[in-house]
């Protein structure tokens, strides 16, 4: 191990090519032979299960850094200049709370929208336990459909080919209605999972008590699948967060339609790269909670 170190340390100080003089043909087959070993060298290590964990952790950093390494010897970016383009704070003096406006539309959006897939997501998978070959029919339609086509082709024909119909929608209903109608086909999905997990012989002993097909659902069925439901919708519903940014597309006045009239207006890229870290501020700990939560109910169902 550690004499192979010395020879990826050795070619990186004396093999890998100046970007000023080599010739093309070797300068990327140089780069790319080196990177090749550097990934043998740390997948060797990474996948072999004697190695401690202190020593993985520390391969894996070096990966990491020799990658950006690399990247930034070889990319021929202008890094004198990544500060003012791209952490130019100043660029946002006086102009932060655009970017939080923004931010509350989108989670209004996202709250509105969630709570519509979710109802439409609910219905779907209780009209498809009825069992008629019929209304599955046109409900397998509309799943495949709305899981099929992107986003951002919904919004764009409901805001900009309805009106041509006479229908003209907002930026705000266009959006809202398009995220529930395509999430909503997700979320069926995971309801019509958590269904199905219920054993058959609880709908048997529900109907040699008498009782019905709908409080058969709601008093036997969904409170059982409602826990199973609950983590795979949760990861949908966060994934919707994030498409919320498609809705910049047909004009809706949330985060990143926001930043973007900020990076016009200013000419400068901070605004865009505030947005992100606005999104990852606001996203990282809804997807550890996700997580969090998926791991306690994995939990209780093995106990």
């Amino acid at each position: 191990m550690a004499m192979s170190l010395a020879l990826l340390i050795a070619y990186a100080l004396f093999l890998l090519p100046d970007k000023e003089s080599a010739i093309p043909v070797w300068f990327y087959s140089s780069i790319s032979f080196f990177i090749v070993l550097i990934l043998a060298y740390s997948g060797s290590i990474l996948a072999d299960r004697e190695k401690p964990e202190a020593l993985k952790m520390g391969v894996a950093f070096m990966l990491i850094a020799v990658l950006g390494w690399l990247f930034h010897r070889y990319s021929g970016a202008q890094w004198h200049r990544l500060a003012d383009f791209f952490f130019n704070w100043e660029k946002l003096e006086g102009n932060w709370w655009i970017l939080w406006e923004g931010l509350g539309v989108t989670l209004f959006l996202a709250f509105i929208s969630g709570i519509g897939s979710v109802v439409v997501g609910l219905l779907i998978a209780v009209l498809r336990t009825l069992n008629s070959p019929t209304m599955n029919f046109f409900l397998k339609v509309y799943v495949d459909v709305f899981r099929s086509i992107p986003m951002i082709v919904v919004m764009v024909i409901f805001f900009f080919a309805m009106p041509f119909m006479g229908i003209s929608l907002g930026s705000i209903v266009s959006t809202v209605l398009a995220l529930s109608l395509g999430y909503g086909a997700y979320a069926s999905e995971c309801f019509r999972a958590g269904i199905e997990s219920v054993h058959s012989g609880q709908l048997e002993a529900a109907r040699s008590l008498g009782l019905s097909r709908w409080k058969t659902i709601y008093k036997i069925i969904l409170p059982q699948a409602i826990p199973v439901v609950i983590p795979p919708l949760t990861g949908t519903l966060v994934a919707m967060l994030k498409d919320t940014a498609v809705a910049s597309v047909v004009a809706a006045p949330e985060l990143l339609k926001r930043a973007r009239e900020l990076y016009t207006s200013e000419t400068n890229p901070t605004p865009l790269v505030a947005a992100a870290l606005i999104y990852l501020a606001v996203l990282i700990p809804l997807v550890r909670a996700v997580n969090m939560l998926e791991n306690r109910m994995q939990k209780k169902r093995n106990e």
